[in-house]
């Protein structure tokens, strides 16, 4: 099996400081990894490092074959698909919102065939029908005709992962994508994420989340990040654990794994070191 994401001893830097610091790691193609991480630790500049939004002072990042800094960025961006919840509540004329949210869920989704905040460019046919059917994939057969900004957080969210599978992605990068949600919310989210990787023609996954509940359970690979530098990298069995997951996480925590799922627990003991 073939990787779809390759960095070798990467380092970034913005503004003097140092953000990722000597990351290495793989991601195979068809499979779905994960990273976990505290706040601040590099997990949000590694999606912008693969998607080429930021660039690597030193090292060297291969996405989809393709060298960041000796390809057309342009082209590599259209066989990404990514979510990041810090953007898609925003009014479409609020820094960094990826999408009008006076559009329709299914105008919504069609903007994704054309890179563009609103829907500029009439779709065709083919298009709509593909949009109305990702949304059916999503769950939302019955908001097509709604407003995104009518929507749930959980629906638009959903919304927006059918935009990013528009181009048919060969990588989906779903930044914390349950970010901000209720349980049933997460719960749909996941469902959502392990429908699309049972599919024959399924992307490789990249999940980003602070929560190790959150992993869908064909999680194949996790890894930890803490201050811009990786800490463990392996098979989530092997890497979600007590022992690691305290380290990251700077607090003492309990791991227990039940229906495939992890579930973390910070020990009564521990309260008194974090205030």
């Amino acid at each position: 099996m073939s990787d779809a994401v390759v960095f070798e001893n990467v380092s970034l830097t913005r503004n003097q400081t140092p953000i990722l610091r000597d990351v290495s790691f793989t991601l195979a193609k068809g499979t779905c990894s994960a990273i976990l991480g505290p706040n601040g630790s590099g997990k949000t500049t590694i999606t912008r490092a693969i998607a080429g939004t930021m660039f690597p002072t030193s090292g060297k990042a291969t996405v989809l074959g393709n060298t960041l800094g000796q390809c057309n960025i342009i082209e590599l961006r259209k066989r990404i698909g990514i979510v990041n919840p810090s953007t898609d509540s925003a009014d479409y004329h609020s820094s960094g919102a990826v999408v009008d949210s006076d559009l329709s869920a299914i105008d919504a989704v069609c903007t994704g065939y054309f890179g563009t905040i609103g829907l500029y460019e009439t779709p065709t046919s083919e298009q709509r029908d593909h949009a109305e059917h990702l949304l059916k994939q999503v769950g939302l057969s019955h908001r097509l005709a709604h407003r995104l900004n009518l929507l749930s957080t959980g629906e638009k969210r959903r919304c927006l992962i059918a935009r990013a599978m528009a181009l048919k992605p060969e990588l989906l990068i779903l930044d914390e994508p349950t970010a901000g949600m209720d349980v049933a919310g997460r719960e749909q989210i996941i469902a959502t994420v392990q429908q699309i990787l049972h599919k024959p023609d399924a992307p490789t996954v990249l999940f980003i989340t602070h929560h190790v509940e959150e992993l869908p359970p064909t999680t194949s690979k996790v890894l930890l990040i803490r201050d811009g530098q990786i800490t463990a990298d392996g098979k989530p069995d092997d890497v979600i654990t007590p022992e690691s997951l305290t380290e990251v996480y700077g607090c003492k925590v309990f791991v227990r794994k039940i229906h495939g799922r992890f579930w973390l627990e910070v020990l009564p003991e521990a309260w008194l070191d974090l205030i």
